[in-house]
């Protein structure tokens, strides 16, 4: 059987990200459904984000993507010794919007720079 789900469906769930992202975290630690105040005591890096930070694109009948723009800030903690890095995008008040892995897990010392790099979230035709 055929599925299919229009460009502005799929939007739909990217939208809730670019339109209430207002803050990208580097996490320290991470589990599955960490709470909002886990994921904020986790953070040793917030950058502001705002909606034109994000891209939205895909033709139509395809896979949409979002983008992130690569974004800087200082570290405000130390991270450990063996990290397990991930990104959090929160609405800045309740609610975790997306969490993903950061691959490189290396140690993160307060005060220092941190580089978020360009992120690409997909969201694929129903299969």
């Amino acid at each position: 059987m055929a599925k299919y789900a229009h460009a502005d469906v799929l939007d739909g769930g990217l939208n809730a990200i670019r339109n209430n992202a207002i803050h990208m975290l580097l996490l320290k630690a991470y589990a599955a459904a960490d709470s909002y105040a886990t994921v904020i005591g986790n953070a040793i890096c917030t950058v502001t984000m705002a909606p034109g930070d994000y891209t939205l694109s895909g033709a139509d009948g395809a896979a949409r993507v979002l983008a992130t723009a690569a974004r800087s800030g200082t570290a405000s903690a130390n991270s450990g010794p063996a990290p397990d890095l991930h990104i959090a995008f929160t609405d800045g008040s309740a609610k975790v919007l997306l969490v993903t892995d950061e691959t490189s897990d290396q140690v993160v010392t307060s005060g220092n720079t941190v580089n978020f790099p360009a992120f690409t979230y997909t969201s694929g035709q129903p299969a």
